[in-house]
């Protein structure tokens, strides 16, 4: 197989995975409801951030991480827990909040104020400590890379990866925030906030329930 052929299954094997709706997801229907296309750029931005970083990680030290993953699985979803049940209870605070038009038109320019400054770094949170982004990603590059790949092969699959992730969350964001789907989105705020806080609560019991089997195993 060539390097380009190489190249293009990666990519096609990192869109199919990015389509699939996860904790990811969630966040970029909040983003949308009360933050609005800046905050979903940079919510977006920050999730292609931690890809990024998962993919030089084990693009480039895929020996170490081979050693290093099975104590890392042990308490990084603990971590990967406590990140998005403090999302999902902050969704679901909004949620029942959400009393009135005012209160919701006040809490969404709050939020407004606070994604400037936060949302670059929920979204890389978010997927940074996801512990099955790991896996995943030591799965599909290690086990497809070659052992000897060039240095331009390995920045290209790098960027390659960041902007596959970057083009679909921002697309995710700009989608969502089309003028008649954004004023549905906003006469059904306090439902979405709720079911994303469900969302992401769920993906944190099983992270917690994944966490303790790993230590008990």
């Amino acid at each position: 197989m060539s390097w380009i052929s190489l190249l293009l299954t990666l990519g096609a094997a990192h869109i199919a995975a990015l389509i699939v709706p996860g904790p990811d997801f969630a966040l970029m229907l909040r983003a949308s409801v009360v933050g609005g296309r800046r905050y979903a750029f940079f919510l977006a931005l920050g999730l292609a951030s931690a890809i990024m970083l998962h993919t030089g990680i084990v693009t480039f030290a895929a020996t170490i991480l081979q050693q290093w993953l099975p104590g890392l699985m042990l308490w990084l979803p603990w971590l990967a827990a406590i990140w998005l049940g403090y999302l999902g209870y902050g969704c679901i605070k909004g949620a029942s909040s959400a009393a009135g038009a005012t209160a919701e038109v006040v809490s969404a320019k709050k939020t407004v104020v606070y994604s400037r400054r936060n949302g670059w770094w929920t979204g890389f949170a978010t997927n940074a400590l996801n512990p099955k982004a790991y896996v995943y990603f030591f799965s599909v590059i290690a086990g497809m890379l070659p052992q000897h790949s060039p240095l331009q092969f390995k920045l290209a699959v790098v960027a390659l990866f960041f902007t596959l992730a970057l083009m679909w969350f921002a697309f995710l964001g700009w989608a969502l925030n089309i003028p008649r789907m954004s004023r549905w989105l906003q006469r059904n705020n306090r439902g979405i906030l709720l079911f994303s806080g469900v969302v992401l609560l769920l993906f944190a019991s099983l992270l917690l329930l994944q966490g303790y089997q790993r230590l008990t195993a």
